[in-house]
């Protein structure tokens, strides 16, 4: 939703701002009676829209399907148009000591206000079987009070990852206030909002949903004819019968409100006397006269008035990657136009990005918001969705009067992810990395984690996994991680594979991803302390799975003829992705069987059922002999990605080893073939997570720092986030990349898990060349530090700190020394 619907009051209040806190309610591990009977007090509310809107999602849901690759252009007319509505009902205040609790949801998305105070934004991604409802407390003083809903539905427009059942709008008001304020019980005004035009973007990102051509004003801060809003779903009532009411299943929301800050970072770094789209940044641009009263409006808030018939581009450096909501204020300017541009990076001539922050002889092709002033003073104006890069061009084009650009900034929005992490050793590259790794994290977290903010915004299982890993080293936050485990069981198929990406619109089916689902529950086991009922609920998805998965063994018990994209990595020589063979028959797609089958032992072992365990000991065993007959070369010591065994890849060796898949004598060869033979397929970005885990396996810190290179070459060309590949990769920002925190601490300082829910630690560092290091991980009962020196004849001394209630033990070189609670020394020789 857009950023400013708080400044739209539609009448001025003396009274003290709204204040607002979300409640987490506990959160509901199975559906039970869901749409059988009222579950949650927001099942006595009603849904609403207005009578005369669109809002048809089964018809584009039912188009898209058919069509894939659908264009908007296809959809009939009646379709397509986006609907913006805004809810309104007064109300009045008794007792201002007792809060108001309020309960909300809608479908596609919200922002609830009181008295012109945003409240909150929502709802959480989901699907209409598990749709999200948030619930707040205001508080708020004595008096009448307006109470309002900006709720927008684009339909064909929105975002990939943006499900719909229908529009509609819910609320439920406890107490005093549930018959002056729960919709189907009050009587709720609807107006349609006009004033926003929406087209697809014409380069670059595919999945993020429309561009806004806005006219006057956003329609945030319009208001239209108000008419009764319209009961288009009655509340939940019992069934005796087991008769479901169709629609939104609703959930409560189990994530935090995210990140809301208003800032206006970096600087202005030209201005160029032309609006043209594709202009090219010259040098001389820098030194443009205009450019101290562009700084001026951004730095210090003061005003810029454009005169009549001018054609100018301010160039803005943001100074790092953002996801934000676009903030903008003018005066004026009636016939004016003012595109707001944002990108990644520039590119040259020859569309290559080169060092991010050069901008002379590139241009900015980037996802346009184009806003229309009408004349008016105060006009504000905002897209319903973010933006993310790090560069912005505005284009201006004046008619015949003046336009005052009064306010210019954005309001920075993500996960509210803390770093509690620390880390700092003798290596001066690690800090630039470490920060680069941490903002490609940040800037992936949402509703969802993401892919890559700028072009899809879509959360898929492998990025995910290794996402994860991050999260849990910088923060004993569990919630996103257990949510997007939620949801990917959400997503599973008839045939037990999750979605390939969820949510989403359409249906992407990979085995591959598919299979990271059991490590992901296995981690969490590991780094989280999960509720058994939940932990319970969510073996059900994973014994379909690996049941469903079983059916593609051939008669040696190896999956083979794959359905769906088996991706794998972005190595160059591999078509699409895919590992050799990749829908066939693959080692790296069996490995990951393998891995999924000894996952899924381990979450089994957790809930107490050694039999179910040992099955998938049992079925491990057998898959990991096949693959030794079918793959193993003995001439090489590798394991091939073919049955041919003419392909080799860092990819199967690291798999390999880290299942401890083969005997230890061809560990060891194929451990010597990873590291020195030359003609192995390379892993790439996302992949080399499973290489760093392979070096920590065998002690090889130093083959870590090695590969750092890559990270610290993205440091010096200016990146601020890590890319999806090397070289001139699409993204610029892909947290699959971001993977080096997690071996700073697990690797480096080797801070790890001992036993599920992290009952234990196992402190063993790997410093390789370091001389000295100190890192602080997050754990739930406080953090683990460590401060540790590492002398040449290989000895190490310092003191590790365990939180309350934990212990653990340190090791170095195969000896062991326990820990306890608090404060201890530590010295091997």
């Amino acid at each position: 939703m857009t950023a400013l619907l708080l400044a739209a009051a539609l009448t001025a209040r003396a009274e003290p701002p709204v204040r607002a806190e979300k409640v987490l309610l506990p959160p509901r591990a199975l559906p039970g009676d869901t749409n059988l009977r009222p579950l949650s007090p927001i099942d006595s509310a009603a849904w609403v829209w207005h009578p005369d809107a669109n809002g048809d999602a089964a018809r584009i849901a039912s188009h898209r399907s058919a069509h894939r690759n659908v264009n908007v252009q296809s959809f009939p007319v009646a379709w397509t148009r986006p609907v913006f509505l805004r809810f309104r009902k007064t109300f009045v205040v008794a007792d201002a000591t007792k809060p108001l609790r309020l309960h909300v949801s809608a479908d596609e998305r919200f922002e609830l206000q009181c008295d012109g105070t945003r409240v909150a934004r929502g709802p959480d991604r989901s699907d209409v079987s598990h749709w999200s409802f948030a619930t707040y407390d205001l508080t708020l003083p004595a008096g009448k009070h307006v109470l309002e809903a900006v709720v927008c539905w684009l339909g064909p427009y929105a975002p990939w990852a943006q499900i719909s059942w229908r529009g509609g709008f819910i609320l439920k008001a406890e107490g005093p206030y549930d018959a002056a304020l729960t919709t189907g019980r009050a009587d709720w005004e609807v107006a349609e909002l006009p004033g926003a035009v929406l087209t697809p973007p014409t380069v670059g990102p595919f999945a993020t949903g429309a561009q806004f051509d806005i006219q006057g004003c956003g329609p945030s801060w319009q208001s239209g004819d108000f008419v009764k809003a319209l009961v288009i779903r009655e509340p939940v009532r019992a069934n005796v019968y087991g008769l479901s009411v169709p629609g939104w299943r609703l959930y409560p929301s189990t994530l935090p409100e995210a990140l809301s800050r208003t800032l206006a970072p970096g600087r202005i770094v030209a201005v160029a006397p032309s609006a043209e789209p594709g202009l090219a940044f010259a040098a001389q641009h820098a030194a443009a006269p205009a450019r101290a009263a562009w700084q001026a409006l951004l730095s210090d808030g003061r005003p810029l008035t454009l005169p009549p018939h001018t054609n100018v581009t301010a160039l803005w450096d943001l100074g790092d990657y953002y996801c934000a909501y676009p903030q903008l204020t003018l005066t004026g300017g009636k016939g004016a136009r003012l595109v707001w541009s944002w990108a990644e990076a520039l590119v040259d001539s020859q569309k290559r990005k080169g060092v991010r922050d050069d901008f002379a002889g590139k241009t900015l092709p980037g996802v346009d918001d184009t806003f229309r002033p009408d004349g008016r003073d105060g006009a504000q104006f905002a897209p319903f969705w973010w933006r993310c890069g790090r560069w912005c061009a505005l284009r201006v084009t004046t008619g015949d009067q003046p336009l005052t650009l009064r306010a210019v900034a954005i309001e920075e929005t993500r996960y509210p992810l803390h770093a509690e992490d620390a880390f700092a050793c003798d290596d001066p590259r690690v800090a630039g990395i470490r920060q680069l790794a941490l903002r490609g994290l940040q800037m992936c977290m949402h509703e969802t984690y993401v892919d890559c903010p700028y072009y899809e915004q879509q959360q898929y299982p492998g990025d995910t996994r290794v996402q994860m890993l991050v999260n849990h080293v910088l923060s004993a936050d569990p919630r996103l991680t257990l949510r997007a485990i939620d949801l990917f069981d959400f997503s599973r198929r008839d045939s037990g594979l999750i979605g390939m990406n969820y949510p989403t619109w359409g249906t992407q089916d990979s085995v591959t991803y598919s299979l990271i689902w059991p490590l992901m529950l296995r981690d969490a086991l590991l780094w989280r302390r999960c509720d058994p009922a939940w932990l319970k609920a969510k073996s059900l998805g994973l014994r379909t799975l690996l049941s469903g998965v079983a059916c593609y063994e051939n008669a040696d018990g190896l999956l083979t003829d794959l359905p769906g994209w088996s991706f794998m990595d972005w190595v160059p020589s591999w078509k699409t992705g895919n590992a050799p063979d990749g829908s066939g028959l693959s080692a790296p797609n069996n490995l990951f069987y393998l891995h999924a089958l000894l996952a899924a032992a381990e979450v089994e072992d957790a809930l107490n059922e050694p039999l179910l365990a040992q099955r998938c000991r049992a079925q491990a065993a057998r898959v990991g002999a096949a693959l030794q007959k079918t793959f193993w070369n003995e001439a090489r010591g590798l394991l091939a990605d073919d049955a041919s065994q003419t392909r080799f890849s860092e990819h199967s060796q690291c798999l390999a080893l880290l299942a401890d898949a083969l005997p230890p004598d061809r560990a060891r060869r194929a451990y010597e073939g990873l590291v020195a033979a030359p003609d192995l397929a390379r892993c790439t970005v996302y992949f080399s997570h499973y290489l760093f885990e392979t070096y920590f396996k065998f002690g090889r810190a130093d083959l870590f720092l090695s590969r750092l290179d890559l990270w610290h070459d993205y440091v010096k060309l200016g990146l601020r986030t890590p890319m999806e590949a090397p070289g001139e990769a699409r993204s610029d920002c892909h947290a699959w990349g971001s993977h080096p925190i997690t071996f700073l601490h697990t690797g480096l300082a080797g801070v790890r898990p001992a036993a599920p829910g992290f009952g234990r630690v196992r402190v063993a560092p790997c410093p390789g060349p370091l001389k000295r290091l100190a890192s602080k991980t997050p754990h739930p009962a406080g953090p683990i530090t460590t401060e540790l020196s590492f002398d040449a004849q290989g000895g190490v001394a310092g003191t590790v700190t365990l939180p309350p209630g934990l212990s653990g033990e340190f090791v170095w070189k195969g000896a062991s020394t326990p820990l306890r609670p608090g404060v201890q020394s530590v010295r091997h020789d």
